[in-house]
């Protein structure tokens, strides 16, 4: 499956190819990002890392910051 994610703010687009009934979770690690650094949103709503993707869909991947 081909899954279309824009990675903010770094403003990277990419498709990545994942397998049938892959999860979120596999996607990141796929394109070696930290689950725990990353919101996952689909149609601007966060979606949890166990969630199964389908094909052709696009994904925003929005980088956590935390600081003092």
């Amino acid at each position: 499956m081909k899954i279309k994610v824009k990675i903010v703010p770094r403003n990277v687009s990419q498709e990545v190819d994942v397998a049938v009934g892959a999860t979120v979770l596999d996607l990141l690690r796929t394109i070696h990002l930290r689950p725990d650094a990353f919101i996952v949103l689909k149609n601007n709503i966060p979606i949890p890392v166990d969630d199964v993707l389908g094909d052709e869909q696009e994904l925003c991947l929005l980088q956590v910051a935390s600081g003092g």
